[in-house]
């Protein structure tokens, strides 16, 4: 009985997912969205599973279900052919969920109070010796904090080169919003920037603002937002004259995953049209893609392009960066 319950032992704490073609898999459901759920597994690494080929599954401990209007539900996983589910408490009728308005899943119980973290964070470097020496250094980050209807996100990138020991780039920016959501797609929102550029003559530009934005698409595979807002524009340069001015703001945000989490493609604009000189309006724009590859570890090829309408005297309206980086995503 002793070595029957010891083999036993590693099955105990285990998620079964019967299909409906007679396959048995058993891991932790980690995820669940959009009528997909992840089965993190001991000998397959994260197996991606369609609720509708699932016979049944109840999970093994509790998870939170997070709604698309912030409800919650807190109780074991239940699928049975396809029907998706929460067993709350013991004796008790499952409560039926629509896999369409799950926004995320969470194990164990999540509180209203607790936290989500998501983010990102990578680097570039590359260094050349002998007849050329160039050295390179790409910084690239973004922190989301969400709980219930309000989300923080913190972002910043940044840029050196030198030739020869003579410093050919030196940018930065960061930046910080706050959304407060009002239903399900519509929310308000306050942000901030600061950038640097000491090759366009920047010092500092920084920008206060707020406005609506209406989230089209929200979790997998795909994210979409649009927003609208006014923001406070202050630039002060090293040698050309400053400008404040009230902008008009336009931003969007999208990243969709394809082929079953294999590649992320991604672009984010943010336009700031002077409402005062249209000339001193300027754009940031970042697309690129994103490749997964094991524990968190990430690939991305981003390509960044910001505009200016009025650069200072002897500079380029346009910047362009292509760039290959490593990083690792929470």
């Amino acid at each position: 009985m002793v070595l029957a319950g010891a083999m036993l032992a590693p099955c105990a704490h285990a998620d079964v997912v019967v299909m409906k073609n007679g396959d048995r898999l058993t891991g932790t459901v980690s995820r669940f969205r959009a009528g997909k759920l992840d089965l993190d597994t001991s000998y397959a690494g994260t197996v991606t599973i369609d609720t509708d080929e699932v016979e049944s599954l109840v999970t093994d401990g509790e998870v939170t279900v997070l709604m698309k209007d912030y409800t919650r539900l807190i109780g074991r996983l239940a699928v049975s052919v396809g029907r998706v589910s929460v067993i709350t408490a013991p004796d008790t009728a499952p409560i039926p969920v629509d896999a369409k308005r799950v926004a995320s899943l969470e194990p164990g119980r999540l509180g209203d109070k607790d936290w989500q973290f998501t983010g990102r964070i990578n680097l570039g470097i590359s260094n050349t010796d002998g007849n050329t020496d160039l050295r390179r250094y790409n910084f690239d980050s973004e922190a989301i904090a969400r709980r219930d209807r309000n989300r923080w996100t913190a972002t910043a990138r940044a840029n050196e080169a030198t030739d020869s020991k003579v410093e050919t780039e030196m940018n930065a920016i960061v930046g910080l919003k706050y959304d407060r959501f009002v239903d399900e797609r519509l929310y308000g929102y306050g942000a901030t920037t600061f950038e640097h550029d000491r090759f366009k003559d920047l010092r500092l530009r920084s920008t206060y603002g707020a406005g609506m934005g209406f989230q089209v698409f929200e979790g997998q595979p795909t994210n979409l937002a649009l927003e609208l807002g006014v923001d406070r524009v202050n630039a002060v340069f090293f040698d050309a004259p400053d400008e404040r001015f009230f902008a008009l703001r336009l931003g969007s945000r999208f990243d969709r995953w394809l082929w079953d989490d294999v590649i992320q493609v991604f672009n984010n604009n943010q336009l700031y049209a002077s409402l005062e000189d249209i000339r001193t309006s300027f754009l940031r724009t970042q697309s690129g893609l994103r490749f997964p590859l094991r524990s968190g570890i990430l690939a991305s090829l981003l390509f960044n392009l910001d505009w200016d309408g009025n650069p200072a005297p002897e500079r380029e309206s346009v910047d362009r960066q292509l760039i290959f980086s490593l990083g690792y995503r929470w």
